[in-house]
């Protein structure tokens, strides 16, 4: 019981000083992202890429909002090519320096296109949910960079690890 207390004691220390951290109340964030395929997919899919915009809105106590979407795919593999458009909202939480912890969750619009004509392309929409955790690191008052990496979790083994690269504008 003791420990229990004190890792919520540490958390919410954390969460108090992260709050005097994040000055901004709402950024756009432009990333480029790389993702490695996992589960299932890792054995119908190459390395992937994409490229996402989010918006995020101070929530208070060192929270914040986020809505993103994008485009990204996977390179081709046994005659396979996955185009994703995600549609995801989640929340970041500050800790000392600018490190953050978020989860995120939402919805993958996948494409999986077959090379070979006679099958053609499928489509599906898979729920999903990720964990991660980055950093952000103010460049000037208005432009910061976002590094972080995740595991994103879609149901119908279209798992992948995410690393993404952000410019922020902070408005």
């Amino acid at each position: 019981m003791k420990k229990l207390v004190s890792i919520i004691a540490a958390f919410l220390m954390m969460a108090g000083m992260s709050f005097a951290q994040y000055n901004h109340s709402m950024a756009i964030d432009v990333a480029g992202e790389v993702n490695v395929p996992m589960s299932s997919l890792y054995h119908g899919a190459t390395t992937g890429w994409a490229t996402t915009a989010r918006y995020e809105f101070n929530m208070g106590a060192g929270f914040t909002g986020m809505i993103t979407s994008g485009y990204g795919s996977f390179g081709e593999d046994n005659n396979l090519t996955y185009h994703y458009v995600p549609v995801l909202v989640g929340a970041k939480l500050y800790f000392i320096g600018g490190w953050y912890g978020m989860l995120e969750t939402g919805y993958h619009f996948f494409t999986i296109d077959n090379s070979n004509p006679a099958i053609g392309s499928t489509t599906k929409s898979e729920w999903g949910a990720s964990v991660g955790t980055g950093v952000e690191i103010p460049l000037s008052e208005s432009v910061g960079l976002d590094v972080s990496t995740k595991w994103q979790y879609n149901v119908d083994d279209l798992s992948y690890w995410n690393t993404r690269v952000g410019v922020m504008f902070y408005l």
